[in-house]
């Protein structure tokens, strides 16, 4: 699941760094000096020709913030902080140690320099106060938010819950093993509890991941559009809360991207189908209007890629409970 990082940016200097490389964002060409090939690909691939915001952070006393630093992975949240209020959230994109990256960057305060380094991408500003932030997770209300740390699991959920703060785009890392043992001990019973949740979150992310991995943008596997993967869904062809355990294992063949401009909503409900291959109206609703059926005639016809031996079960499934209408 996405963690949630604090990063106080209060004084002059984390002020002018703020400046320097997150509202004004750093061409690439100027990092590749310092970098392998390897990883100046790999941002090219997240940030194309665009220019990279970047932050990093000291080592601290005794290693203190590297430690923090070690447990950010893709997809956290970072929260920028100052003046008693949260003011701008981000997402991990990469991160890497690289002492001569930071001072090209941001120099060096009495010989020491911010060479924890994590890329950023999704920037959002905000006026969150301090206030409402601390009585969130139990903290003194008129605590500042002080010293660069990782929040845990649970204050990390209640966070990102809140105040909306996840991202589409970016997933954390979820391997196979720790998908299967989230689906064992996922029930339907547990939907509105903070554990379940978060379980249910790291469920889509393994799902996303798998469909999208690093990709900026993917087809819609109903009318074949390509997004930016925001803008798709992770849908389930059997409704994944009819599906067994085995069935939601299955994330090879039960999951397709779907759009979220209409083609993740027809078949969800039913208006729209798979049959031998193609995608078919099979609820002809008198409630559909002229705008809607236009839309539909657009992608009806149409080969979905998606079926196959393996699918087949699937979509016969999605169709039989919806009722083909004739």
């Amino acid at each position: 699941m996405s963690k949630v990082i604090l990063q106080p940016t209060g004084n002059a200097i984390a002020k002018l760094n703020y400046q320097t490389s997150v509202l004004n964002t750093v061409e690439l060409n100027l990092l590749k000096q310092y970098l392998s090939q390897k990883e100046v690909t790999y941002l090219e691939n997240i940030y194309g020709n665009y220019g990279v915001t970047v932050w990093g952070v000291t080592v601290g006393v005794n290693n203190r913030n590297k430690k923090q630093w070690e447990r950010i992975n893709e997809g956290d949240i970072a929260l920028f902080a100052g003046k008693n209020k949260i003011f701008s959230s981000a997402t991990i994109t990469y991160k890497l140690h690289n002492k001569q990256l930071a001072i090209e960057l941001w120099g060096c305060k009495e010989g020491v320099t911010w060479e924890c380094i994590y890329f950023l991408d999704e920037i959002k500003h905000h006026n969150i106060r301090t206030q409402d932030f601390n009585h969130l997770l139990g903290y003194a209300l008129d605590n500042p938010i002080r010293g660069f740390r990782v929040l845990d699991e649970e204050k990390s959920l209640k966070v990102l819950e809140y105040f909306n703060f996840n991202s589409n785009k970016y997933f954390p890392q979820i391997s196979e093993d720790e998908y299967e043992e989230i689906i064992k001990q996922y029930t339907s019973a547990e939907s509105l509890d903070t554990k379940s949740n978060g379980k249910s979150r790291r469920e889509q992310a393994f799902l996303r991941r798998f469909l999208f991995g690093n990709k900026k943008g993917e087809c819609c596997g109903i009318c074949g559009n390509e997004y930016p993967v925001e803008f798709l869904v992770a849908a389930h062809i059997k409704k994944r809360a009819e599906c067994t355990k085995e069935e939601k294992l299955d994330y090879k063949n039960i999951v397709m991207p779907m759009c979220s401009f209409g083609c993740d909503s027809l078949f969800e409900k039913g208006i729209i189908s798979v049959t031998n291959g193609i995608v078919q109206l099979i609820n002809n609703e008198k409630s559909l209007t002229l705008s809607m059926k236009n839309s539909i005639s657009k992608i009806e016809g149409r080969n979905c890629e998606y079926w196959g031996a393996n699918t087949i079960k699937y979509f016969e499934w999605h169709q039989k409970h919806h009722g083909k209408q004739t």
